[in-house]
């Protein structure tokens, strides 16, 4: 394969990724998935001399390796996405920003429907006065006897963010759901550019509003490696308790919100409030409930004392305990079961295909967590298989959920058990010119990839985001085929992606 090889948050020169022609390339990403690799990234950047030059960052999760590699490919090339599944929303995006078509994508559409990023570059050939408005586009349609479409969104009954549903039924039987968002786009990762900027991070922790610590990681990971910094063990260790906290809260949630979705009031009513106590316990470390303002380039802006350090002890035993006796009804009850079980399947072939990330990847029997297979030094998780069930339906995605409840208390357990004295931040230097790091997070949905590329006086050239929710939204929409629309909320809310992590 004509590629670069590093280890995860390696930075290298730019100048050291390979520019493939395009059918190389292509050939290349392919058999690379074939053998085992997926797609963390894939993305275009504008070229100083004009055009576009793409870029994939493949991740090998069984050696905790990143290959990287590029191709010029023009104003159009062949679709991967035929032929790699996992590729189909990165062409979007693609198509979408640069205007560049990736010719033969099985259902080019827009994605944020958005301004192409090259004036008079459009993939639809579209004008600058022609509207644009989410959701506005042709959509899939079956016809036949007893054939009908159910449309869901963009506005819905719960508290939600906006998204846009269409269900293809006959009678209560999905055949096909399409997903279509946009509504949250924001335009952050042109904001980003110039940069590293004071409002950065501010930028970073509202990426995906309950995902603050886990993209504020990967962002400062990024930043900490261009510039050369040593991040001290004390904010190591702080840092790693902020991350459980965010996935124990999120977790807790979910499950509570699953056992509300088919009526089991009883867990419902406790993980609602103990969601809250775990989100008072990241209070007590920073003063916001979902870590804003903790996690900074260097390290944290804030520090826990021994008392601090007991309460948080305290705190989360007692918590854990009442979660463990709320989570347990769920897996006692047989009516519960019965409605988690064999809905809204994913089978480990078609998660593999899809490219899924996190608990979704997870629950369908993918032994992956960014955490083991990419470590970063003085961060702990430990060896062994990740939080895996093999069923891949709504009830494996919740029993994920709690095994990861379990293994997020006890790391947190061991970390504040063996707190490293001395500093809790250190200095960054200017950042490298003209390098590239790819930085991993283990979000509480997945995996999150920044890819940062710096100009030559060390700004930010490009940045990438990749959420795990860009991952996993197709999952969804397979997992309901075959299904009634009736298991939508159940399925939705297995998976609890994120709109605005998705629209950037």
């Amino acid at each position: 394969m004509n590629a670069v090889i590093l280890r995860h948050l390696e930075a290298i020169p730019v100048s050291r990724i390979p520019v493939a022609d395009m059918p190389v390339f292509r050939r290349d990403v392919l058999e690379a998935v074939a053998a085992g690799r997926r797609i963390a990234a894939l993305y275009g950047s504008p070229r100083p001399e004009g055009g576009i030059r793409l870029t994939a960052v493949l991740a090998d999760d069984r050696e905790g390796a990143l290959s990287l590699l590029s191709a010029d490919p023009g104003e159009a090339y062949p679709s991967l996405t035929p032929d790699c599944p996992q590729a189909g929303a990165f062409e979007r995006e693609i198509a979408e920003q640069w205007g560049v078509v990736p010719a033969g994508h099985p259902w080019l559409k827009p994605l944020r429907f958005h301004r192409s990023f090259r004036s008079g570059h459009d993939a639809w050939g579209r004008t600058g006065t022609d509207a644009l408005s989410p959701s506005v586009m042709d959509f899939f349609r079956m016809e036949g006897e007893g054939i009908h479409e159910v449309a869901v969104g963009p506005v819905h009954a719960g508290i939600i963010e906006p998204g846009h549903f269409r269900f293809q039924c006959h009678g209560e039987q999905v055949l096909h759901l399409e997903i279509s968002l946009g509504y949250q786009h924001r335009g952050i990762e042109r904001a980003l550019r110039g940069g590293p900027h004071p409002r950065t991070i501010h930028h970073m922790e509202t990426l995906a509003g309950d995902t603050t610590i886990g993209h504020a990681l990967a962002y400062c990971r990024a930043v900490e490696s261009l510039a050369g910094c040593r991040v001290p063990a004390r904010a190591q260790a702080l840092r790693d308790v902020a991350l459980e906290l965010e996935r124990l809260a999120n977790h807790t949630g979910d499950l509570g919100a699953l056992a509300g979705d088919i009526g089991f009031l009883p867990t419902a009513s406790f993980c609602g409030r103990l969601r809250g106590d775990f989100l008072n316990m990241t209070a007590l470390l920073c003063g916001s409930r979902f870590g804003r303002g903790l996690v900074r380039p260097g390290g944290t802006a804030f520090d826990a004392d021994p008392a601090r350090v007991a309460e948080l002890r305290q705190r989360l035993d007692a918590t854990f305990r009442d979660v463990a006796g709320a989570v347990n009804l769920l897996w006692e009850t047989p009516s519960v079961l019965a409605r988690f079980e064999h809905t809204g399947t994913v089978s480990l072939a078609l998660a593999i295909e899809l490219g899924l990330v996190g608990p979704a990847a997870r629950a369908s029997g993918r032994d992956m967590d960014s955490r083991r297979d990419f470590p970063v030094e003085g961060a702990e998780f430990g060896a062994g298989p990740a939080a895996v069930q093999e069923s891949g339906d709504v009830f494996a995605r919740a029993y994920v959920r709690w095994l990861e409840i379990q293994k997020s208390a006890e790391l947190i357990r061991r970390q504040l058990a063996a707190l490293p004295a001395g500093s809790i931040c250190a200095a960054c230097s200017p950042l490298a010119p003209n390098a590239l790091v790819v930085s991993i997070s283990e979000g509480w949905r997945g995996e999150i990839v920044h890819v940062a590329e710096t100009d030559a006086a060390g700004r930010f050239a490009r940045y990438k985001v990749v959420d795990p929710s860009f991952h996993n939204w197709m999952g969804l929409a397979l997992a309901l085929r075959g299904m009634e629309i009736s298991d939508f909320p159940l399925c939705n809310k297995s998976f609890n992606l994120s709109y605005c992590g998705h629209d950037l």
